[in-house]
């Protein structure tokens, strides 16, 4: 699978396998019910024999046919007793491909149960990645599901042959960003090609310069209040949501010349900062970005947080925002989550968006002391998530034996000291960032079981999905709540 054969609505295979001198009720019921259920759901598409397979051969040519139509997903329903190898040969050949083992229970005495708990134990001997799950032939929840399995397992077959763009460098000193290429290649079939901040640059003489202008006029009409300068001295220069929208545009040019799904842009210096050859910041491009269907940018050059926010945003169809660990406070058991100046702004509550001076932030360790930011004259982008809605955490992290997801599902909530914060202090992440506060459970195993401080936030609860995504991979998921 990769995207170069990318379907839009997930495909099922289900192959109803029962042994011919065996009770076959079951399987003929299974097959009826999932043409009657699965099969005139509009959200999927899916392969079914008319008939039960009860032999090798039915079995393998079955699998291949489906294999060759793209299905993102082979459901292996064990409609009876039989012998182990006819399912385990078979998911062994689908090399890797997300498969599910369903033991149906309705029959005491059928053997379907007992065998499908034998064939579950054979393939976790063999180290195959798949899904093990068992119920009644109509069992609603069971569905539900494997519907949630078959996005996943949709999600991870359109993630394979994705690029990754990372335009610039390694951001302050970062480790965390990078991954070992050879493992996560391996893993997700993920390219990791790298381009110099010049190269969009270039991309800034080709735009639409009408396009830009509709954009500005768009952006600003939209903003609940544009902050042009503060008491302190900062401001946002005339031209500065202008220039943003041209550099979305070149984003948007560079995706189409270079066939790139997801940046991870090194925003500091070379974005906030004349000399470098750019002073107004990407904060409202990166907004733009992820406001497309089809795009992600992931602010700081972080690899792991861009695809984390791909598979989100796939699995929602909603757009998906990079914030960092900001505040604790222990005692509400609330975190502080925050972007310093882009986020989709349709993420905001009623309140809207409002934008505001970049702040004269230390752009990186690496950079000498005469060349840090001063004036930069962007804008960047401040709101509130709607509160008391469920959300979902997630970031990728590890190589090899290490590599796992790491999600939460939780509510939001007010950021922290949210009232108290000064709009004239530099590093306000509380009035002048858009983000939210994230209420956990016990935000200490959180705190303990994250890999960096960027993660993907979505409204609605995707664990389950995710969950699934790590057992076709057969790497380790580590969830909170």
């Amino acid at each position: 699978m990769s995207k170069y054969n990318y379907h839009v609505t997930p495909k099922l295979g289900i192959i109803p396998i029962g042994k011919i001198n065996q009770y076959q009720g079951n399987i003929w019921k299974y097959v009826e019910v999932a043409k009657d259920t699965f099969g005139k759901d509009p959200e999927i598409e899916i392969m079914i024999p008319d008939e039960p397979l009860f032999d090798n051969d039915d079995v393998q040519k079955t699998v291949i046919k489906m294999e060759k139509s793209d299905c993102d997903l082979f459901l292996f329903v064990i409609g009876s007793w039989m012998y182990t190898s006819i399912v385990t040969t078979a998911i062994n050949e689908l090399h890797g491909k997300p498969a599910i083992v369903y033991g149906l229970c309705d029959e005491i005495a059928n053997g379907s149960l007992g065998v499908s708990v034998q064939i579950r134990y054979v393939l976790e001997e063999m180290k195959l990645p798949f899904v093990y799950l068992y119920g009644k032939i109509d069992d609603k929840e069971r569905m539900a599901d494997i519907k949630a399995a078959l996005k996943a397992a949709w999600a991870k077959n359109n993630l394979r042959g994705r690029n990754i763009a990372v335009i610039g460098g390694k951001c302050m000193m970062m480790y965390q960003t990078q991954v070992n290429e050879f493992n996560w290649k391996k893993v997700f079939g993920i390219d990791f090609p790298q381009y110099d901040h010049v190269e969009i640059f270039k991309e800034l003489e080709n735009i639409d310069e009408k396009e830009a202008e509709r954009l500005t006029d768009e952006f600003s009409k939209n903003s609940k209040q544009i902050n042009w300068e503060l008491e302190n001295g900062e401001k946002i220069h005339s031209d500065a949501i202008l220039s943003q929208m041209r550099l979305y545009l070149a984003f948007r040019r560079f995706q189409e010349l270079y066939d790139v799904d997801m940046f991870a842009v090194k925003c500091m210096p070379e974005l906030v900062n004349k000399c470098y050859g750019y002073s107004y910041g990407a904060c409202l491009a990166m907004a733009l970005l992820n406001e497309d269907h089809s795009l992600i940018g992931a602010c700081e050059g972080d690899v792991p947080a861009g695809i984390s926010m791909y598979i989100l945003k796939e699995l929602a169809k909603a757009p998906v925002m990079f914030a960092d660990i900001s505040r604790l406070n222990a005692d509400e058991k609330v975190i502080n989550f925050f972007n310093c100046g882009s986020g989709p702004v349709s993420m905001a509550n009623n309140r809207g968006y409002r934008l505001w001076p970049i702040p004269k932030l230390v752009p990186d360790e690496a950079v000498a002391e005469p060349y840090l930011n001063g004036d930069s004259g962007g804008a960047c982008i401040e709101f509130e998530f709607e509160g008391d809605k469920t959300v979902t955490l997630l970031r990728l992290g590890g190589n090899d034996e290490t590599l796992r997801f790491h999600a939460a599902v939780a509510k939001t909530a007010s950021r922290v000291n949210n009232d108290e914060e000064d709009p004239n202090n530099q590093f306000a992440g509380g009035t002048r960032w858009p983000g939210c506060g994230i209420v956990l459970e016990d935000p200490d195993s959180f705190l303990r079981n994250a890999t960096g401080h960027h993660y993907a936030i979505v409204y609605g609860d995707y664990t389950k999905e995710l969950k699934f995504m790590c057992d076709f991979y057969g790497i380790k998921y580590v969830e909170d709540r």
